[in-house]
């Protein structure tokens, strides 16, 4: 039996080659098939005809070309000033809170080494 260490050393391509090595032999548990429960077939098909009706339905009600809603470029910049100063005011406050967080995982890092 291997260590968790040396499993975790194996590169892609070693896990690939013991994956398709079949002479490594199986328990018996895992060799049983687990019965399908009646009517699993209905429910796919089902759950796929609503994702194509959804799908259908969200391509048809977008609009095919986006419109303009300012007339004035003075106001749309304006208007493209605010936003962006609102996204700058709570991206600032995430980078403060992730900074404060920083110093407790410094903190509590020393404890966990």
């Amino acid at each position: 039996m291997k260590r968790i260490e040396d499993i975790e050393k194996l590169s892609a391509e070693d896990l690939l080659r013991i994956g398709a090595d079949e002479s490594i032999p199986l328990p018996e548990d895992l060799q049983v098939r687990l019965p399908r429960p009646s009517g699993a077939r209905h429910w796919s098909i089902a759950a796929a005809a609503a994702v194509m009706v959804g799908i259908a339905g969200w391509s048809l009600s977008r609009p095919a070309e986006p419109k303009d809603t300012f007339d004035d470029p003075y106001l749309a910049y304006a208007a493209l000033e605010q936003a962006l100063g609102k996204t700058s005011a709570k991206m600032q406050a995430a980078a403060q809170i992730v900074q404060e967080k920083e110093l407790v995982i410094d903190h509590l890092s020393k404890y966990w080494k």
